[in-house]
């Protein structure tokens, strides 16, 4: 509990399609464990444009019911899959909370957190021009938020490669067997 408000801070994990999110969510887990908070699950969406649908065969121009109601499926289904990839199921011990928002990520993220939370999102390996460009989402938390934002790297692909057989150089410095006998 945060000192005398009786709220139990949060550790915020913002889920998307990457593998990222899943190593996020991973390390998240372990944090939420350690400090005792709960994990908040969130996956934000881009707002739709909720077109307007005109029935000209009998004079009526009605909206769609649910513009977002695919949409909210969608990622209340990546953030399962997320927890399944990740950690295989979620823990007893840590309370878990769920949240599909639309909106744009770095704003929605940063909306929720509160000054004791700490916002984890999974960062992809990419090249020095792509790093430059502008568009990050871990970026625009940190100038945002008014918590700690932690970026968990996402592993090499080479990480995880079958080590083979060691090489060493043994044999370069053991005398070759003609010098040995030559003497």
């Amino acid at each position: 509990m945060n000192g005398g408000t009786g709220r139990v801070p949060r550790v915020i994990v913002g889920i998307s399609r990457s593998r990222a999110s899943g190593w996020a969510l991973a390390w998240a887990v372990g944090e939420a464990r350690r400090r005792g908070a709960r994990l908040l699950l969130v996956h934000v969406f881009g707002r739709p444009a909720a077109p307007v649908v005109a029935d000209y065969r009998y004079g009526a121009v009605s909206a769609p019911r649910d513009p977002y109601g695919a949409y909210m499926e969608h990622g209340y289904a990546l953030i399962h899959r997320a927890a399944a990839q990740a950690v295989g199921w979620m823990p007893g011990d840590v309370p878990v909370e769920q949240h599909v928002l639309p909106g744009r990520p770095a704003v929605e993220l940063a909306r929720l957190a509160q000054g004791d939370d700490v916002i984890v999102l999974g960062c992809r390996r990419r090249g020095l021009l792509r790093r430059l460009a502008p568009g990050s989402v871990g970026r625009a938390c940190a100038r945002r938020a008014h918590c700690p934002v932690v970026a968990v790297p996402e592993p090499s692909a080479t990480a995880f490669a079958a080590v083979g057989p060691l090489r060493t150089h043994w044999r370069r410095w053991v005398p070759h067997r003609d010098a040995r006998t030559a003497s």
